[in-house]
């Protein structure tokens, strides 16, 4: 029995050292499109002035990246209709990029390089599933909403607002959850578009108002998840580490004598027939 407590004593520290990594679900992809009109005023001010720069983008073709993390999204709630789910946060969680023809890039769901309008902008996903025996589409939207106190959706006022919107008419997501798996493009619609982008933004700097506002047609859309890289969180780290300190430092002695009581060479005794 007590060789058995002293061999525990000696790999239970071991056992503690192999610390177990936390894995953050990333889902990602890319889209592509061409974009439509521009509203331009003073754009050049803000640090999005290359992408507005000239109005070079208007009616040009794009691409795009995303991606977020279904751990920060939450959980969903469905507070209008259970067809549809919303996952929505006060933090930066969705990441959507455009590139536009002349190289240059704008968030399109984050507030970029300009400060915030208000205490609390947002980021969401919404899942849509839709089947009523006559009707049928999936949809799948990503959008970002930053509008100071006396702003109000739809009224002149400082704000920031993006999205993102794919819609089908037949199954394409799997369920109501972040994760999803799929590829779509206007070939598979009927060459018709299949979705949409836009981006609106109004304020000031250093006394100079501005405005900009762009729509944009999406033609093919992918995302998967990203395969998830092993981090072991620093809180981790230093529990297993203090936890192993303080097991060897107990069990310094049993392992000690246990080692040696295992590499002692006894004498073997015979007995004269």
């Amino acid at each position: 029995m007590k060789m058995s407590k002293k061999v525990i004593g000696c790999i239970l520290p071991l056992m503690l050292s192999v610390s177990h990594p936390a894995f953050s679900l990333i889902i990602e992809g890319t889209f592509s499109g061409t974009t439509g009109y521009f509203i331009n005023e003073n754009m050049d001010v803000t640090p999005d002035a290359n992408f507005w720069h000239d109005n070079e983008n208007e009616y040009q073709p794009f691409t795009g990246t995303f991606w977020y993390d279904t751990e920060l999204g939450g959980p969903g709630i469905s507070p209008w209709q259970p067809d549809v789910v919303m996952y929505i946060q006060e933090l930066d969680w969705v990441h959507t990029t455009l590139v536009g023809a002349n190289g240059a890039s704008l968030e399109i769901t984050s507030r970029g390089g300009l400060p915030s309008f208000s205490q609390h902008p947002t980021d969401s996903i919404y899942i849509e599933r839709h089947d009523d025996g006559n009707t049928a589409y999936d949809r799948l939207s990503m959008f970002y909403s930053d509008y100071a106190p006396s702003s109000q959706h739809g009224i002149t006022g400082p704000h920031r607002d993006g999205g993102l919107l794919i819609a089908s008419n037949t199954p394409i997501l799997d369920g109501f959850d972040l994760v999803q798996n799929f590829e779509f493009s206007s070939e598979l619609n009927g060459n018709n578009p299949i979705g949409s982008v836009y981006h609106k933004t109004k304020g000031a700097l250093g006394g100079i108002n501005y405005e900009g506002e762009f729509w944009g047609q999406i033609n093919k859309f992918e995302i998967h998840v990203r395969e998830p890289a092993s981090v072991p969180e620093p809180s981790s780290l230093l529990l297993f580490l203090g936890s192993l300190v303080f097991l060897f430092w107990r069990n310094a002695t049993s392992c000690s004598e246990l080692i040696e009581e295992k590499l002692r060479v006894k004498p073997v005794l015979f007995r004269n027939p």
